[in-house]
């Protein structure tokens, strides 16, 4: 399984080609450690059920918001890795997440209802927020103890709150909630009559030594009030295929979210779909030994992040993205990238500024890496970016 995850197995050629966003959006030359978007080929099962699609060569439209056998697969698995008890019926299977995202926030707001959001935090939950028309309130989190403000949450709350949105593993700090933080979290919810949004796109980059939880599984009263979101990118390199979905066990929960949908919403293409079902059925082998490559990456990556001076790093609990800080340099999150991009050639994103303001205000001083690529590129990176950050001492 190492030969998976090797040096060699990271094909720059097929990646300059295929990896629009990353690779093929850079200078020849330049290391990408920016989208969290796995280097590596996916699993041979995956691309044979891909290919056995074209080999019978019909591509009609699928069954709304889902095939009822992708749909039965997910279920079973999100029963048995999530402890949530799904069935069929409370999935809605979607064009990823962020699309899953937009659904679950016109949902459960109108115009001018509030959303409580963690900062930082990934940039598609507040875009999910506005293009509901919600106004996002923030809590902010503490990013050197990386401690969630749950008792805080109440203060928060208003006649016009709706939604708490909850990202876990945290995105891009690395935490996995505890049980107890997410029931303190879920208690606000209940007695405030919110709705819980709950991307766990990460769920299964999970280290040794820490569980995930999903909210849903807290019991009956949380789950009515969760949609939780999946998807396919993270796990199992299939960002290309965009493919996500929702889960909401209760039924009018799951109604209002298909109604949440415009008029030209069409079922998800047959070829992803097949792929998922591949992912979930013959390849989590490739899944877990991916998880062990980065578990080994993880503890390299942050120490070698720590040694540099000015530098500080926390090491994700779950994840594949380092957010160090880089404020003793005295420049902006989007001073540093950019530095690093013309003096190192290694980009990284920052963690505030620069369009999307990809993680809000509570990022400024940091910046994300991912390092879900093989160890020779992660190491080539980071000498390049230690030599680059000397020169600033």
């Amino acid at each position: 399984m190492d030969s998976l995850f090797s040096d060699g197995s990271v094909r720059p050629d097929l990646l300059k080609k295929h990896s629009r966003t990353r690779w093929a959006a850079l200078p020849d030359g330049v290391i990408p450690l920016t989208a969290a978007d796995p280097d590596f080929q996916v699993a041979v099962e995956i691309r044979e059920a891909i290919m056995e699609v074209g080999r019978e060569g019909t591509f009609s439209y699928g069954e709304s918001h889902g095939n009822l056998g992708f749909r039965e697969v997910i279920a079973k698995t999100v029963r048995s890795r999530k402890r949530i008890p799904c069935k069929p019926e409370d999935v809605m299977v979607t064009s990823g997440v962020a699309q899953a995202m937009m659904l679950v926030a016109k949902f459960a707001l109108e115009p001018g209802d509030e959303a409580i959001l963690f900062d930082p935090v990934d940039f598609l939950f507040g875009k999910a927020v506005d293009e509901a028309g919600g106004k996002r309130v923030y809590s902010r989190v503490d990013k050197e103890s990386r401690r969630f403000d749950v008792d805080g949450l109440n203060e928060l709350v208003t006649p016009r709150t709706r939604l708490l949105c909850i990202c876990n593993p945290h995105n891009p700090l690395g935490r996995v909630l505890t049980e107890a933080e997410l029931r303190g979290m879920a208690e606000v919810v209940v007695d405030n009559d919110l709705v819980i949004m709950s991307d766990e796109i990460w769920s299964d980059i999970v280290y040794r030594g820490k569980r995930h939880v999903s909210t849903a599984s807290l019991g009956p009263e949380v789950a009515e009030r969760t949609v939780s979101l999946y998807g396919f990118s993270k796990t199992f390199a299939m960002a290309g295929l965009s493919l996500g979905y929702a889960v909401a066990t209760d039924p009018e929960v799951m109604e209002g979210i298909k109604r949440a949908a415009p008029g030209y919403f069409y079922t998800v293409n047959s070829v992803s779909q097949a792929a998922g079902e591949a992912a979930y059925s013959k390849a989590w082998y490739w899944a877990d030994a991916f998880l062990k490559h980065l578990h080994d990456l993880r503890g390299y990556v942050c120490d070698r992040l720590s040694e540099m001076e000015g530098v500080r790093c926390h090491e994700p609990e779950g994840t594949y993205a380092v957010f160090p800080d880089i404020s003793s340099f005295g420049m902006t999150s989007v001073e540093m990238t950019r530095y690093l991009l013309e003096e190192a050639k290694v980009a990284v994103v920052p963690g505030h500024g620069a369009g999307f303001s990809y993680f809000g205000l509570g990022g400024e001083g940091n910046i994300r890496l991912v390092f879900s690529t093989s160890k020779g590129l992660v190491s080539e990176a980071l000498d390049r970016i230690e030599k680059a950050l000397s020169k600033l001492s």
